[in-house]
């Protein structure tokens, strides 16, 4: 990430007005990246991925900004509907749907039950049935070959995610005979974090040629398509960042093929880290600086307790630390130091070796790309540290910026 293009004033006033570890989102920038997406696909309605980052005061701002939300367990459907989102507006995905989940989906007329599997289908339809209602959904293909250019790969191999792309004639042949489903359309997600424009755009191609085969075999009309866009953001020192260059002209392209068969399809891109990843910002107060075996370690009140990620524990292969950068010693001499958070265990480390300005006790870490699987993905009880404060701020509502703490996650009681 770079910090140039970040607005780091607000993170050191917050600083002053709020304890350390905080995540701090500004939503300025969040709206930036809603409407670069939205420029670059236009015609495509965007649904909002709720996992990346369920804040209950992010997702009741989003109301106004994105059309739909898509959600993954009944928790985050309890959740969007408590702020505002109506089942008309929400897609249920998820490889383990049980009865109560299916039964909560269909009470709160949920719009887009997203299928994983032949025998997910059959199960609703059975629920359905029982309350003699028909339930819309979508079948989630799982594309048989793997992307190029993504951080993570779902597809070309065995996975829990949607029904595989050459079982895809006997599934809709075996949809025929469950009465009590009615098929709207079709999804894909199979990959994420890509940095490669390029890549991005073959992959939103590949997605829409799948679909029309879908769209062929099913041969009833289809009313809505998924695309999961996979767009990844740059999380460490030399990271790419994508320019959305290539992806307008393949937009228009699907848009022209679906009008040119007089078809009613609404388009959605299921999309999140990079809507709200690099908005965020993860600020931890080193405690103390110590000496050991000739390696500086800075030990400080946030880790992987906060932001698991941070540590390389979501998906990495190997630890590279994110972007980071001191943000009250910039001027002080460049050393290296290992970075680490407060847990009595020696994974919670936030950088092996990083070249910083001098760090002193009290100095303020900024870790970027912090928006995107931040407190909820991580073991935020864990040794029962004290939790994450998270602000939202905006300079577009005051002329000075305004700060709104939005707390939201309780420790267990005693």
């Amino acid at each position: 990430m770079n910090f140039d293009s970040y607005p780091l004033k607000p993170a050191l006033e917050a600083s002053g007005r709020f304890e350390t570890p905080f995540y701090l989102y500004n939503l300025d920038i969040l709206e930036d990246n809603i409407n670069t997406l939205k420029q670059a696909t236009e015609g495509f309605k965007l649904r909002y991925a709720v996992k990346t980052n369920p804040n209950p005061m992010i997702l009741s701002w989003m109301k106004n900004k994105v059309e739909s939300v898509d959600v993954s367990s009944s928790g985050e459907i309890t959740l969007a509907r408590k702020q505002g989102w109506q089942g008309r507006d929400i897609e249920f995905t998820g490889p383990a749907k049980t009865v109560k989940d299916l039964q909560l989906a269909l009470q709160e007329q949920i719009h887009s039950i997203v299928i994983e599997d032949l025998s997910e289908a059959e199960l609703l339809n059975d629920i359905a049935r029982q309350q003699g209602i028909t339930a819309r959904i979508l079948i989630r293909i799982a594309p048989a070959l793997a992307e190029e250019n993504f951080g993570v790969r779902l597809a070309g191999r065995p996975t829990q995610f949607g029904i595989d792309e050459d079982k895809l004639p006997q599934t809709l042949s075996a949809l025929q005979q469950l009465t009590h489903l009615h098929l709207a359309g079709f999804h894909i997600y199979s990959g994420s974090q890509c940095l490669n424009d390029e890549s991005l755009a073959n992959h939103f191609a590949n997605m829409w040629i799948i679909f029309q085969r879908a769209m062929q075999l099913w041969s009833q009309p289809i009313e809505e398509l998924v695309f999961g866009a996979g767009m990844g953001i740059p999380y460490h020192d030399g990271d790419n960042s994508l320019k959305l260059t290539h992806l307008p002209a393949i937009a228009q392209q699907i848009r022209q093929d679906i009008a040119s068969r007089n078809l009613s399809i609404e388009c959605f891109i299921e999309v999140g880290r990079f809507l709200i990843g690099t908005a965020g910002l993860f600020v931890t107060r080193v405690v103390r600086v110590k000496e050991s075996k000739n390696t500086k370690i800075a030990i400080c009140d946030g880790g992987m307790n906060h932001n698991l990620g941070a540590c390389g524990h979501l998906g990495g292969i190997s630890h590279r630390h994110y972007s980071m950068m001191n943000l009250t010693g910039s001027d002080k001499n460049m050393e290296k130091y290992r970075i680490v958070g407060p847990l009595c265990t020696a994974i919670d480390t936030l950088a092996h070796r990083i070249e910083m300005p001098e760090i002193s006790s009290g100095d303020l870490l900024a870790i970027g790309c912090a928006g995107s699987y931040g407190p909820t993905a991580s073991p935020l009880f864990f040794i029962s540290h004290t939790l994450p404060t998270e602000i939202l701020y905006s300079q577009k509502e005051t002329e000075s910026g305004e700060f709104i703490r939005a707390d939201w996650l309780t420790p267990p009681q005693p």
